[in-house]
């Protein structure tokens, strides 16, 4: 190889780093923030997540969580996301921005930590900028269960990896201090969304082997220190919580651990590549080819720097694939942490081949534009996919029958609609109409609950179940003022003749 200029270095290492972040910074912004808002909340399970931070921000308990009116016994993970999904609420009000804006910049934040746990510990800003690439064109990451959304996912995965990058900062360094950091972010993880903060520990324990550092590990102070930490930040969690809430420890072992990992719940099952064929065919599949290629890449690299990453990525995406994999209950936001570990690896099978063009000569003087040509080409179809569905989002297909009436409820909500219900009138749950016309009515708009045989002249009811459309079109004389799907608004004119 030629020997490089001064300034050919300086390019090599990002600089200047400010304008290399603010580039990468817009260049996140499009895909994570844009109208990230526009669409209302969904079923799974954002609507659920609201209510709990709705209901804290207004009955003022902290350790509880509560689902209309009483302990959510259900939805049994720690409050962490609820706190600050209820303090959004309170600084900027209830509404689809100020509920997933918590999400979206923790996903804005784990792209920064990305980029400069390379940067700084691996001296290669260039392969951070290509693994947050990589993370903001992956379509798992971007659904409606990830970091677009005010679901746990996007606040567990920051946490997550910060856990990683800790460790990886001290099999560098051997820094104590990254050890207590490591639990920190394990504490705040599981904090997030309970047992699925722990699933990287048996990659992280492998991983400590293949190093010859879990004796060094266990001498450190500062893991007993952080150990202290996690048992009463979490434990310490639990157990009050139970104090507070009798029988929540029963319900998390029936939600969380012996019912959801050793049975199927909720009729969500698959084979046991489940997983495997979802990265490959949907979530992860503009990139999944390039992961065995960063794995061989990365641990055959003659920096060691560069082998650890790889080994411990390697170690972690392994691990936590097999035990996912082997949970009887298979849904496909489980795979959501995988994706910055798999980007980590991938961004080895392009960082490879850009320094390779880098480093070629021309008339003996090295140009950037072969490099950066050779990204723009890679990124550009995905970027603007991306870019485009997050400009125009829409339903899925199979979303839309399920989204009709919060479409409608939004729409109303913001003054969107011509058509003005004062009436609902559903039987079961629906917990997603519930929560709107409660925005509804905070907002002013007048939207009482009736039952269907309670109906009167002038009422203008909103229906979701097509046998309440079906009782109403029997019972009395009406005009129908909306119509999507089984979602009406039905003008009351009075009741049939002979109707009962």
């Amino acid at each position: 190889m030629m020997e490089r200029s001064g300034s050919q270095d300086a390019f090599l290492r990002g600089e200047p780093k400010w304008l290399m972040l603010l580039v990468l910074g817009v260049i996140a912004y499009f895909p994570l923030f844009l109208h990230f808002d526009s669409m209302p909340l969904r079923l799974w399970d954002e609507i659920r997540l609201a209510w709990n931070a709705y209901e804290m921000m207004h009955n003022g308990e902290p350790f509880v969580t509560y689902f209309q009116g009483a302990p959510d016994m259900w939805n049994t993970k720690p409050p962490l996301l609820i706190w600050i999904e209820a303090l959004s609420f309170s600084v900027l009000g209830p509404s689809e921005f100020s509920f997933r804006l918590p999400s979206v910049i923790a996903a804005f934040l784990t792209c920064y930590f990305l980029f400069r746990t390379m940067s700084n510990n691996m001296a290669a800003p260039w392969m951070g900028f290509i693994a947050v690439l990589l993370l903001v064109t992956t379509d798992g990451y971007l659904t409606i269960h990830a970091a677009r959304s005010g679901n746990y996912e996007a606040l567990l995965v920051l946490f997550m990896t910060l856990s990683v990058w800790s460790i990886y900062r001290w099999s560098n360094s051997d820094a104590p201090k990254d050890i207590f950091l490591f639990f920190v972010f394990l504490s705040l993880a599981a904090l997030t969304k309970g047992i699925q903060a722990l699933l990287f520990l048996p990659g992280i324990f492998l991983f400590v082997l293949f190093q010859r550092k879990l004796i060094v590990l266990l001498r450190q102070r500062q893991t007993y220190a952080g150990l202290a930490v996690f048992l009463v930040l979490v434990v310490g969690y639990y157990f009050l919580r139970e104090h507070l809430n009798p029988g929540y420890l029963t319900a998390v072992w029936e939600n969380e651990l012996g019912g959801r990992y050793g049975a199927v719940l909720e009729g969500h099952q698959g084979k046991w590549d489940f997983y495997v064929r979802l990265l490959m065919d949907n979530h992860f599949a503009n990139w999944w080819l390039l992961v065995p290629c960063g794995m061989v890449l990365g641990l055959a690299h003659r920096d060691p720097t560069v082998g650890r990453w790889s080994m411990l990525l390697t170690c972690i995406a392994a691990t936590y694939l097999y035990v996912i994999s082997s949970a009887q209950t298979k849904l496909e936001w489980y795979a959501v942490p995988l994706f910055p570990i798999l980007c980590g690896l991938a961004a080895l099978a392009i960082y490879i081949p850009f320094l390779w063009l880098y480093d070629l000569p021309k008339y003996q003087v090295r140009t950037y534009a072969a490099p950066l040509l050779f990204l723009f080409l890679i990124f550009v179809r995905p970027y603007s996919t991306v870019v485009a569905r997050a400009y125009f989002p829409k339903d899925l297909d199979w979303e839309v029958p399920y989204n009709v009436c919060t479409n409608y409820l939004q729409a109303l909500w913001h003054g969107k609609t011509e058509v003005q219900p004062n009436v609902v009138c559903y039987d079961w749950g629906h917990d997603e109409v519930a929560f709107y016309v409660q925005l509804n009515k905070d907002a002013g708009t007048i939207l009482d609950k009736k039952e269907k045989d309670d109906l009167l002249p002038g009422d203008r009811v909103f229906t979701v179940e097509h046998w309440i459309n079906d009782h109403i079109e029997a019972n009395y004389e009406t005009e129908t003022l909306f119509s999507d799907h089984d979602v009406r608004v039905y003008l009351i004119k009075g009741k049939r003749d002979g109707s009962t």
